[in-house]
């Protein structure tokens, strides 16, 4: 009998764990963390283990913070006429704030501003980034853009065409009218991909840097309910406006997913019941709070309250 068939016959504590180091390296080869998909992306092509919305444009690309009506396209450089600012994070915010001249409501919980000011060709938009957390982990962000003028009908259906997307859980259409008079909102996701990255819009891209840089914990994917509305050429007040909430599917106080990534793909979703049923609150409460955003950003509501119930969202603390 061998030295290595000795051992492995008495020493059983030995014994197990060779078996669960085996286990342990398979169940990360097929659910890896983020930080081995930027060290070795062959692993995105492990069957069962494609992001989910892969099959074509990454949802976080084409969905999940899709850029607004007015937001610069994917590719394009920022606009030398932008104007950032990146306030005191520490700042607390509740109820609601002033923005573009209206009052944004926000969710439940505290809030903290992460990146501030206008963008585009004259600081046409202005933008509002903010996070949330619950015990130092990020449950939210919010990505609120405006303007005051009405956009160029093109403008605002590359913006709008997010909302027929087949890859959405759901897509509501609430006008589509020719004269540009467009209001919709979608339920999708957004994987978050190498190097922290999780849109191709520039601007969110260095929001979330800077949140990466303070050390905030964050899941690898989150649940986006998005809401854009654009005047018409017949509107007596023009102005468009986007705000895009990228939710935290995970167990309270934590970047656990209630699912794994694979079963956050619209087919499979309903394998797991707790990633479903978010998925149903997130469709049910964007519902109900879609006509407080299209009442606050149409006209200044001055200082309106917020119904407790109405602003607690499924990721809420």
């Amino acid at each position: 009998m061998s030295a290595f068939t000795r051992l492995w016959r008495r020493a059983p504590v030995w014994r197990s764990m060779i078996y669960f180091m085996v286990f342990f390296t398979i169940m990360s080869l097929f659910f890896p963390m983020p930080w081995m998909l930027s060290h070795a992306p062959w692993l995105q092509r492990i069957p069962g283990m494609q992001r989910p919305g892969a099959s074509s444009a990454s949802s976080a690309d084409n969905q999940s913070a899709a850029p607004g009506p007015g937001a610069p396209a994917p590719d394009a450089p920022v606009d030398n006429t932008n104007r950032l600012i990146t306030p005191d994070i520490t700042t607390a915010l509740t109820g609601t704030i002033p923005f573009g001249g209206h009052t944004l409501p926000l969710p439940a919980g505290i809030w903290h501003p992460v990146l501030t000011g206008q963008f585009g060709p004259g600081g046409l938009m202005l933008i509002n980034i903010l996070v949330r957390t619950d015990r130092g982990v990020v449950t939210g962000v919010m990505i609120a853009r405006t303007a005051t003028e009405q956009l160029p009908l093109d403008v605002v259906q590359a913006a709008t065409s997010h909302c027929h997307d087949d890859r959405n859980y759901a897509s509501h259409i609430y006008s589509d009218r020719p004269d540009g008079r467009n209001e919709c909102a979608f339920v999708a996701n957004a994987v978050m991909g190498p190097n922290g990255a999780i849109s191709s819009d520039e601007l969110i891209q260095i929001a979330f840097k800077r949140l990466s840089a303070l050390g905030f914990p964050m899941p690898s994917l989150f649940v986006v309910a998005n809401w854009i509305l654009s005047s018409g050429a017949t509107d007596a007040t023009k102005g468009s406006s986007a705000v895009t909430y990228l939710l935290a599917p995970t167990k309270p106080g934590t970047i656990q997913l209630l699912a794994p990534l694979p079963y956050w793909d619209k087919a499979a979703l309903t394998q797991v019941p707790a990633a479903d049923e978010f998925i149903r609150k997130t469709d049910r409460w964007l519902a109900r709070w879609v006509p407080l955003l299209r009442q606050s950003m149409m006209r200044d509501v001055g200082n309106m309250a917020v119904s407790p119930d109405l602003a607690r969202d499924p990721s809420a603390p």
